[in-house]
């Protein structure tokens, strides 16, 4: 899901801490920095919500 990011979304991010990339994921290989599900891993990576306008959350993203 693409989602713009705000000023809004970066305040609850903080407030909330809300955790979204790659390597805060389960399923986040970090050796060979892939996905154990296989999905792609690009768009969800070294994301930051200070310097980009869009972040998009993937589906399959569990807290680890």
């Amino acid at each position: 899901m693409i989602t713009r990011v705000d000023e809004r979304l970066r305040t609850e991010a903080r407030a909330y801490r809300l955790r979204f990339t790659c390597e805060d994921c389960a399923h986040f290989a970090p050796e060979t920095k892939t996905c154990g599900n296989g999905y792609p891993t690009e768009s969800h990576r070294d994301v930051s919500l200070e310097r980009d306008s869009e972040l998009t959350f993937c589906k399959q993203f569990e807290l680890g």
